[in-house]
């Protein structure tokens, strides 16, 4: 897992933002990135946090959510709505894994650490 180096992007006053988008370039970043953000809302039942973390690695992709959601057979406003956390509740799995699929990534059910 990349760690960020604080002192660093203090020192060379790089943007939090820029420096997330550089390592975001790494599909296994994006992996990583999105596992812990499912992990966290697994934990705290957050959906909008694991969202926001969806749009952030789409955002990275220069994927629209026009193509997105012709793609994918989704209405473009759901997406919308998903991604900018203005749903009330947890999408259905299908649409989840419609949209990992899409971005090349997978879901696995691991049993749990004792």
């Amino acid at each position: 897992m990349t760690k960020f180096n604080i002192d660093k992007i203090k020192k060379e006053n790089i943007n939090f933002n820029d420096d997330l988008n550089e390592h975001l370039k790494d599909v296994n970043e994006q992996a990583l990135w999105l596992q812990v953000a499912l992990d966290e809302y697994l934990q705290d039942g957050n959906f909008d946090a694991f969202y926001a973390c969806l749009e952030k690695v789409i955002e990275v992709r220069n994927i629209s959510v026009r193509k997105m959601s012709k793609d994918l057979e989704l209405s473009r406003s759901n997406i919308i709505k998903l991604l900018d956390g203005q749903t009330k509740t947890a999408p259905k799995i299908d649409t989840l894994v419609k949209i990992f699929d899409y971005l090349n990534f997978e879901i696995k059910i691991l049993p749990k650490q004792a």
